[in-house]
């Protein structure tokens, strides 16, 4: 199998140079795939990749691995992507562009109404797999047992409130005020939920207070909330970055003066020219980009616990067993798997830059195509379960270098 995708794969480069590299959509991508695949006699599969923000640091690492890593080493598949999608009507739109595209399954990075868009796959026949998110657990329940279903691989509520937490205890310091930006909390984003949680209890628990709202109260507030904190004040600033009003109400409270410390539960590219012109320090629940890097560099950056570029190749190996026809051999008694896989931290320089060459390696990845080939079963017949669970959970940079290094 392997030498066939490799033998494929240079048949494709060739038919790809004939058919031009023009294309201008990811639909035309997809198609001239299509028909560099046909051309050749491969059967090409279509995955569509649903994102929240194209432009997103960490959206951009996943589809520099999708595009520039998976598709050399899986020449027959092509990606089709959304641009960002910020609501469930949005997302919707995606999933009946993929369906009206010949998709088999789609890896989904935030979703709105998992009930509904899951069933909406289902009657398309296309696979559903969120690669890397947190789901309530009503939510994931709701759709467990649909076959089209195929899982969700993320941190968990656990580690999704520790992460939050652990920023917040180590960035909290007498005299200093916050700026905490907790994301979709308020719109029923488990994770960013979770984070703020986690942010808020580590706050009152270094600063010996008690805010008259509980935690989980806080983290789904709409509007700016000021909290006080010792001798100083945290604003909870709720919403997604790309809503025009959410992004004007970070950038106001960020050039006020007024705060020394951003915790951010999100992404924070859309801030970087308010942060740079500012003297507040920040931490984020992020990614390994290059944009963090040089932020750390700066010393604007304090923190980061984040995600890898090649996180997602688990979550991409269970979509690519489903729509090759072995999705019940990777099911737990018959229902959808739901497996951990969490951060790296850094909280100083020295720690992100040991972790930065293996998190965007273009060529030494933390999950390799060899990783991801042993739990394929099209490639790899005795793959089981319990060797793709291992492979999920063994996330850890120290596990993940224990592989490059063997």
């Amino acid at each position: 199998m392997k030498k066939i995708i490799a033998c494929a794969l240079g048949i494709l480069c060739l038919l790809a140079a004939l058919f031009g590299c023009s294309a201008k959509t990811t639909e035309d991508i997809a198609n001239q795939d299509q028909l560099a695949a046909e051309a050749s006699g491969l059967t090409l599969h279509k995955i569509g990749v649903a994102t929240y923000d194209i432009q997103d640091a960490q959206i951009r690492m996943f589809k520099n691995y999708l595009d520039g890593y998976i598709k050399e080493c899986f020449s027959d598949v092509t990606f089709l992507y959304s641009n960002s999608i910020s609501g469930g009507e949005e997302l919707m739109d995606f999933l009946e562009l993929c369906s009206q595209n010949d998709v088999e399954g789609v890896l989904v990075f935030g979703s709105y109404d998992l009930k509904k868009e899951v069933e909406f796959c289902a009657t398309h026949k296309m696979y559903y797999i969120r690669p890397t998110a947190t789901s309530s657990e009503a939510d994931f329940q709701s759709v467990a047992a649909n076959p089209y279903f195929v899982g969700e691989i993320g941190p968990g509520a656990e580690s999704e409130y520790q992460a939050g937490f652990d920023m917040g205890k180590a960035m909290a310091k007498t005299g200093k005020s916050y700026v905490i930006l907790s994301g979709g909390g308020s719109l029923g984003n488990e994770m960013h939920r979770l984070r703020t949680v986690g942010i808020l209890d580590a706050l009152q628990e270094t600063y010996g207070v008690r805010f008259a709202q509980s935690s989980e109260e806080l983290a789904r507030v709409s509007e700016p909330v000021t909290l006080e904190v010792g001798e100083g004040k945290a604003v909870i600033c709720p919403g997604y970055l790309a809503q025009e009003s959410a992004l004007a109400n970070a950038k106001g409270l960020i050039a006020s003066g007024e705060y020394t410390t951003v915790l951010s539960t999100v992404p924070v590219t859309t801030l970087a020219d308010v942060l740079d012109a500012s003297e507040i320090e920040y931490g984020v629940i992020d990614c390994f980009s290059e944009e963090n890097y040089f932020a750390f560099q700066s010393g604007k950056l304090s923190y980061v616990a984040g995600k890898y570029e090649s996180e997602i190749g688990p979550g991409f190996a269970a979509l690519y067993n489903a729509i090759t026809g072995h999705a019940d051999a990777f099911r737990e008694n018959g229902r959808a798997f739901r497996l951990k896989q969490g951060f790296w931290t850094a909280a100083s320089m020295e720690e992100y830059d040991s972790m930065y060459a293996l998190a965007v390696g273009a060529a030494v990845n933390a999950y390799n195509y060899e990783d991801l080939y042993t739990v394929i079963q099209s490639i790899t017949p005795e793959a089981s379960f319990n060797s793709f669970r291992t492979l999920v959970e063994s996330y850890r940079y120290e596990d993940c270098l224990a592989r490059r290094s063997a």
